[in-house]
């Protein structure tokens, strides 16, 4: 098993390019700190959750050594928080890859004269910038240029950009239509509230200042058609969530970057529920991490790949990999085909 220092290093080399300031953070890590980290429970130890908390309690990016002062020097409140912490960028890029698939899921029901619209559940929702699937216009860029592959139902909206290659889904004048909200997460975000959005962005590298900007864009059209905010945790809150949904609605539960914050032996309950509701489920997930999607994925799908960092499944079938923040993607199935 890879222990702490290891993926602490596999982490500052992946965003060494993207943030300076964390990966040098994450190379900082010493005997002491490793130690602090294995006493908090291992979903816990995600670099990017740790360097939130360790801002929020007065660590400054900027200085590499501050993470191990902060280890020092406040320990108890540092294991204290961590140990509890569910803090989740909740980058909206993440859209990128899964409106494909909803667009399909979408366009399915259309083609059998099922008129509903989705229901939403967003779990691991933190504030909802992932729950506007609808207000995404998206394009594919490819060897033939750029595609419109969704274009967002309203505005505010925002707009992505996929670098797409392998069997990419057809675009579509399907819309995706949306007819319930629900945002399941431990500490749901409420956008409304003063200072929400910089507690969203505190897990955001400092120079990643359009990232930022997006995430704001995905603020603004999320308070546009804001979510049912259920505080709970998976598997056990998942029946709640999505019992939220009012009738005349098509379910489908969408995860993003959240069952690596699920104790592993969960991960399996949330699968087997899902199945058990008979209720469509979207991921995009850390690959690997889960056994079923994985023993989909084309045999020369390589884990440590940094573009096959996540993988986009459909009720547990893989339809693509792609790097951590879902602007590379590679397809080899069609979602629906």
């Amino acid at each position: 098993m890879t222990g702490t220092r290891e993926r602490w290093a596999a982490y500052a080399e992946r965003i060494a390019t993207v943030s300076p300031s964390y990966a040098a953070w994450a190379r900082s890590v010493d005997d002491d700190l490793v130690a602090l980290l294995d006493a908090v429970p291992e979903q816990q130890r995600q670099p990017e959750l740790v360097f939130a908390v360790a801002r929020r309690l007065g660590a400054d990016p900027v200085d590499p050594g501050s993470l191990r002062a902060l280890g020092r020097e406040a320990r108890p409140a540092l294991v204290t928080a961590l140990t509890t912490a569910t803090v989740q960028a909740n980058d909206p890029r993440r859209l990128g890859p899964v409106v494909p698939v909803l667009q399909a899921l979408a366009a399915a029901g259309a083609q059998v004269g099922d008129p509903r619209p989705l229901g939403l559940v967003d779990a691991g929702a933190a504030a909802g910038l992932c729950s506007v699937p609808d207000r995404v216009t998206l394009d594919h860029r490819g060897p033939d240029g750029v595609v419109r592959v969704h274009t967002a139902v309203a505005e505010p909206s925002v707009h992505l950009t996929v670098e797409a290659s392998g069997t990419v889904p057809e675009p579509t004048t399907t819309p995706i239509r949306i007819g319930a909200r629900v945002a399941l997460d431990p500490e749901p975000i409420d956008l409304a509230e003063p200072g929400a959005f910089d507690r969203l962005v505190e897990a955001v590298p400092p120079e990643a200042t359009d990232r930022t900007a997006l995430m704001r864009e995905a603020a603004r059209a999320t308070l546009a058609v804001p979510p049912v905010r259920i505080r709970g945790v998976l598997p056990g809150d998942l029946d709640r969530a999505l019992d939220a949904l009012p009738d005349g609605v098509r379910p489908v539960v969408l995860t993003t970057g959240t069952l690596v914050y699920v104790p592993g032996p969960d991960r399996q309950r949330v699968v087997d529920r899902l199945a058990e509701r008979g209720v469509h489920w979207v991921a995009l997930e850390r690959t690997g991490i889960l056994r079923g999607v994985a023993a989909t994925l084309p045999d020369d799908v390589d884990a440590t790949d940094p573009d096959a960092f996540a993988t986009v499944s459909l009720d547990g079938v893989a339809l693509a990999v792609c790097d951590p923040f879902g602007v590379r993607v590679r397809w080899f199935r069609r979602p629906g085909a």
